[in-house]
């Protein structure tokens, strides 16, 4: 446990000192600040604006943050020959993995909490806005989102180059937000008699995950009712889904072979 949490703390402080993370940062400002901008120019619609920006933001640059500073996790490490070190530590394989997924993880949480906070600050000052508690849930949401992204981009870093694993992991993301279009797809290619390509697709929908059951934004922006068993259900399937992969993740590393 130590060792998981040792590998976490050094792995979040590398990802804090990484650029991409204030430059994500930077960027997430000035969209909050565009939105101010908006909201004025489109008088009785600051708190829809302002809410649908600040939302879409922390969303794509959680994920960008994920994506883009995960992939190069594992690869830095074998590219550097630090493994060698960690490993002759005694901290095994799987251990290892842990900690590099809590330690993006970490970031990740910090990077999105930061900008929820500027986004309920924003919403809490500006005249027309008002602060709801479905915003707060709205991002709580999407921290379990950013979880499922880190695994999944923690996976491809531990097989694949930092490239070639930010491009799937950006593609998981579309496909995980489109996966009932992906069905619908499916069912129609059927009716059409391409069976093959119909089971493809619905095998895709199921291996993947339908990350679009954590966007709420819609329903927090034109004020829609949530059903309430959100609370629970979709965070456990985060979790769960995210450990599978982990699982895949440490026991596919614990057969790699550095040489």
């Amino acid at each position: 446990m130590n060792e998981i949490l040792t590998i976490a703390l050094n792995t979040h402080k590398e990802a804090i000192r990484n650029k991409v993370f204030y430059i994500i940062l930077l960027f997430v400002l000035l969209l909050l600040a565009s939105s101010i901008l908006l909201a004025t120019l489109a008088l009785g619609e600051q708190d829809r604006i302002v809410k649908h920006l600040g939302l879409s933001a922390i969303n794509v640059f959680g994920l960008l943050l994920a994506a883009f500073v995960g992939v190069s996790l594992v690869h830095e490490e074998l590219e550097k020959r630090t493994i060698y070190t960690i490993i002759a530590t005694g901290v095994s394989r799987t251990q290892f993995i842990l900690g590099k997924f809590f330690g993006l993880l970490l970031t990740v949480v910090t990077n999105v909490v930061v900008m929820g906070i500027i986004l309920c600050i924003l919403l809490v000052v500006m005249p027309g806005c008002s602060l709801k508690p479905s915003v707060i849930y709205a991002i709580f949401l999407f921290l379990f989102e950013m979880m499922v992204i880190t695994a999944i981009a923690v996976l491809f870093s531990s097989f694949s180059t930092p490239v070639l694993s930010a491009a799937l992991t950006l593609m998981c993301y579309v496909i995980g937000h489109l996966s009932e279009d992906l069905l619908e797809f499916a069912k129609r290619v059927a009716e059409q008699g391409n069976v093959i390509l119909s089971y493809v697709l619905t095998g895709v929908y199921y291996i993947l995950p339908n990350l679009e059951i954590y966007n709420i934004k819609n329903q927090v922006v034109y004020q829609e009712s949530i059903a309430p068993f959100l609370t629970w259900k979709y965070p456990a399937l985060a979790i769960l889904y995210s450990g599978i992969l982990l699982f895949i993740t440490a026991f596919s590393f614990s057969r790699r072979d550095f040489k």
